[in-house]
């Protein structure tokens, strides 16, 4: 099993930030690579469909929200990315009233790829998503 675990400090308010990451359905507002975020329920499971810029999808279940903690935690079901039983964490802490620390982290097999290219690419897609983040919430 792999880990990847990537963090940025943003010069945002950590409740503005949450508001867009706690919104399991907003990944199309921050990740560049997201073209359209669809959300639907499944049982008692809210998961969402990624349709990528180019074609392909990505499946994810969200296993846990806490806003308390300004945190939440989700699986991918089914992915072009070359990861096997993912699962991902991102949480915002406050730095002060004005600044926040996002930190995103996953565990995962490599799945068709080897485990360097794998950790790589869950990697480019934390820190696309920190860019993103930045331009969204730009003063």
């Amino acid at each position: 099993m792999l880990s990847v675990s990537e963090a940025a400090e943003l010069n945002v308010p950590a409740d503005v930030v949450w508001k867009t990451l706690g919104d399991f359905g907003a990944a199309d507002r921050y990740l560049d690579l997201v073209e359209r975020c669809e959300l639907q329920r499944n049982g008692g499971s809210v998961e969402r469909l990624l349709h990528l810029r180019g074609g392909g999808l990505v499946h994810e279940r969200l296993v846990l929200a806490c806003p308390h903690d300004r945190a939440l935690r989700y699986t991918i079901v089914d992915s072009p990315l070359p990861v096997a039983d993912y699962v991902s964490t991102v949480r915002v802490d406050a730095i002060d009233g004005g600044r926040c620390r996002v930190s995103w982290s996953a565990t995962f097999d490599p799945q068709g790829a080897a485990e360097e290219q794998a950790r790589d690419a869950v990697a480019a897609i934390y820190r696309m998503g920190f860019d993103g983040l930045r331009r969204l919430h730009a003063a």
